[in-house]
């Protein structure tokens, strides 16, 4: 995810809270001691980095319950302790004995974050325990990244039922409302004069569809009749060729005839050569 998209959704988390649970800066955001060991291993700077995220100005916050437990695991854990040091010191609720720097934080938490703080938890059965509490935003980091969670589900079904608490009616407003709703079911409605249906005049008629007539497939009856009636005009044929060719042949053997000179006309022509 890009940081542009990132701080976009951080702003609209935040909105939701403040708008829902009165959550407003200036922020505290008390974190455990894994949360300070991850910043130190990853180099993330709490004080810078944070507030850039929310873009606003955040507090944060130890309980002296989370610096004795860091002081007791060692030398590991000194660079932790140092900075924890630094941080603001908010008082314990449980009182002023020492105990599990885990049960201190779930302690402030409590049923609904009446003291309106940011956890900051590394721990996974820390976060667990703190999206469990509704109105509480949690911050973790997941390697060099400081990410803000959207609201858990016991966060929106907290609102659900403040919401449903603001707008929903009392017992006495129902019963006020069935009451009214009997007798003006018993009414009669008045039948309204007037066209019921649109106006016929401002509807175009539809168009039929003209189906287009199917084929009819051929009978063998009727194959059968086209092909004799086809062998009758091939005779047909046949004849009037037939025909045409004999009066060629008489129209020639006609000709022949006429070319032939007569005898008369023979003599005659002798005597005219003689002469």
């Amino acid at each position: 995810m890009g940081k542009h998209k990132r701080y976009k959704r951080v702003r609209k988390n935040l909105e939701y809270y403040s708008m829902n649970f009165g959550i407003n800066p200036p922020y505290k955001l008390i974190v455990d001691g894994e949360f300070i060991q991850q910043s130190l291993r990853y180099k993330v700077h709490i004080k810078e980095q944070i507030p850039k995220l929310f873009a606003n100005t955040v507090v944060p916050c130890v309980t002296k319950c989370t610096v004795s437990s860091l002081k007791r695991k060692g030398s590991n854990y000194s660079g932790a302790s140092i900075i924890a040091k630094r941080f603001e010191r908010l008082p314990c609720s449980h009182g002023k004995k020492v105990i599990d720097e885990e049960e201190c934080l779930k302690h402030i938490a409590g049923d609904r974050n009446e003291s309106k703080l940011l956890f900051g938890a590394q721990k996974v059965s820390l976060r667990n325990a703190i999206r469990a509490v509704p109105a509480a935003p949690l911050v973790f980091i997941r390697e060099c990244v400081p990410i803000f969670e959207p609201p858990a589900k016991a966060t929106q079904e907290k609102f659900k039922q403040e919401l449903d608490g603001k707008l929903g009616l009392s017992k006495e407003e129902k019963k006020q409302i069935e009451d009214l709703k009997g007798p003006v079911e018993e009414q009669k409605r008045r039948k309204r004069k007037g066209p019921k249906g649109p106006n016929p005049l401002s509807c175009k008629k539809k168009r039929k569809k003209v189906q287009a007539s199917p084929k009819k497939k051929k009978t063998p009856q009727k194959v059968r009749r086209e092909g004799e009636e086809e062998v009758k005009i091939s005779e047909r044929k046949k004849e009037w060729r037939k025909r045409r060719r004999r009066r060629g042949k008489k129209k020639k053997s006609a000709d022949e005839v006429t070319d032939l000179p007569t005898p008369g006309t023979t003599q005659m022509t002798k005597q005219e050569v003689s002469s």
